[in-house]
């Protein structure tokens, strides 16, 4: 449902940009004819325009690299870091109303080769439980090379790791023209954002878990059913295929490495570096048809 609240506040505001940008031509072309010599510019002499919106819905496969977390309980006398530490997507089957990313975007150029978007991409990562990690630093709980249990080290963001970046895209036709039935085209984009996560953890036998969530305690830095806890950046590569004009379907490999602070565990905090490897399939629409 909060997926689906963000995807209708992106297009009212889309609405909201299209409403402006019609009552700004109606009001230029009223002062025109006005004058007794036009001077009126072109359509295409603008940067932006209304009818050049973008909506994906899709869903993704990811892979994640091991890494370090540090952990830091300063009421319990522990500062340690868990090194290597596996984890694994919680990959579920994709459903209709559900989906995994959403972004929204906008032609930035007549050629529509370059355009600027928001995405929202949303994955889960599970510490996978059984591993041998060594573990240093001072934990009361043990250090050198430890089995991860579920009791001594159980670390999620399970609903999930969310990344919200701003992204500049690039494309480039293959064959066809690109908005036509069956026209195949190159992406690339680079982006970059926040790192937004709910987390559940059990550490040396103590449990974490998010408060309940409410209207007025949805996100937060501190506090929150979402977690505000870091940056972002993303690399991404792929293809677009127009099944039928107006609607695409689109491919992509995107890398992606976020830096986490102030992920909150059992009276204390973590952080994490973490490298993504998501494969994702969308199906598009383009408004301007």
């Amino acid at each position: 449902m909060a997926k689906l609240a963000l995807i209708l506040s992106l297009l009212l505001l889309a609405a909201g940009s299209q409403a402006q940008t019609s009552n700004a031509n109606t009001t230029a072309q009223a002062a025109t004819a006005s004058q007794s010599t036009p001077t009126q510019m072109p359509d295409d002499s603008r940067l932006f325009k209304s009818e050049d919106w973008f909506f994906t819905w899709g869903y993704n496969k990811t892979h994640f690299s091991d890494s370090n977390i540090n952990v830091s309980q300063p009421s319990l006398g522990n500062n340690f870091t868990v090194n290597g530490v596996q984890g694994h997507d919680e990959y579920h089957f994709p459903t209709c109303c559900s989906p995994d990313n959403l972004r929204l975007g906008r032609y930035l150029d007549e050629a529509k080769t370059m355009a600027l978007d928001l995405s929202l991409d949303h994955t889960k990562f599970t510490s996978t439980i059984g591993q041998v990690a060594n573990v240093t630093g001072t934990n009361k709980g043990g250090v050198g090379p430890q089995v991860l249990s579920n009791q001594f080290f159980s670390y999620m963001l399970h609903n999930g790791l969310n990344q919200i970046m701003v992204n500049l895209s690039y494309r480039k036709p293959l064959l066809g023209a690109p908005d036509e039935t069956s026209g195949l085209s190159f992406i690339s984009k680079v982006g970059a954002g926040i790192a937004v996560v709910h987390p559940w953890s059990e550490i040396n036998g103590n449990e974490y878990q998010m408060e309940k969530k409410t209207l007025t305690n949805a996100l937060g830095f501190n506090n929150g059913w979402w977690r505000i806890v870091g940056t972002s950046a993303s690399v991404e590569f792929g293809m677009r295929y127009v099944v039928y004009k107006p609607f695409y379907l689109e491919w992509s490999n995107k890398q992606i490495l976020t830096n986490m602070s102030n992920v909150p565990v059992y009276q204390g905090s973590a952080s994490q570096k973490l490298r993504s490897n998501e494969m994702i399939f969308s199906l598009g629409y383009a408004f301007n048809h």
